[in-house]
């Protein structure tokens, strides 16, 4: 039987050697708050491995003349963008971000349709826009992070490795001791460590938000003299 979110936090109260959370230091509510936290960055750095873990598809409309889309709801990392063609073939769209030159209505619609595009904001521009409405038109592949656990019968994500299920524990009892010590010292440097934490994880998510297909054209050669 798998295991729950109850038993995860009997698990971690087990190591705090304080099970009855009416006279913890601890209670229920602030260590599930730590357990998700901690979730949440361990699922994080899944994602950072670009192996398919908590991946999304959403099929979104193109629409007539409008070139700027909304992310779907929960995204957090792109990881494919496609058209989707009347034979439900599928088009990769490539990243492309335009400095110079005109943005090129589309000649014509349909299955010759073939933009690229670029994030912005909360969302994403194709260019160039469509020039017709094409209903699920466009399929995009994005990574979201699981939702918190909330009831004590919440399991976890189906993608995280059961074998490390235990690292959650261990990481919110050492949170949990890391925040008596805070109250007893005064010291920051138990905030300090928990930050860290997260903003070593922090840097390395935000060098790749995209996953883009990056080519370099070698420099040609010199012109011969005449």
């Amino acid at each position: 039987m798998a295991e729950i979110f109850g038993d995860y936090i009997d698990r971690v109260r087990s190591f705090l050697h304080e099970a009855d959370a009416d006279t913890s230091m601890w209670s229920d509510t602030f260590l599930k708050q730590i357990f998700n936290d901690h979730y949440r960055l361990r699922c994080s750095q899944l994602v950072m491995a670009f192996e398919g873990f908590f991946i999304e598809i959403a099929l979104r409309d193109l629409v007539a003349d409008q070139s700027r889309y909304a992310w779907p709801a929960g995204f957090e990392r792109l990881m494919k963008m496609e058209l989707v063609r009347t034979d439900e073939s599928t088009t990769i769209i490539h990243r492309y971000e335009r400095h110079i030159g005109k943005n090129y209505a589309p000649e014509s619609g349909g299955d010759v349709y073939a933009p690229s595009y670029r994030p912005i904001g909360s969302g994403f521009v194709l260019e160039p826009g469509p020039n017709e409405t094409v209903t699920n038109g466009l399929r995009i592949e994005y990574t979201a992070l699981p939702a918190q656990l909330v009831a004590d019968d919440d399991i976890l994500h189906p993608d995280f490795p059961k074998t490390y299920v235990s690292l959650l524990v261990y990481d919110t009892v050492c949170a949990a001791l890391d925040s008596e010590q805070l109250l007893e010292s005064g010291s920051l440097m138990t905030v300090q460590k928990l930050r860290t934490d997260f903003e070593i994880s922090w840097e390395r998510y935000i060098d790749g938000r995209m996953v883009s297909l990056n080519s370099v054209t070698p420099f040609g050669g010199h012109y011969a003299d005449a």
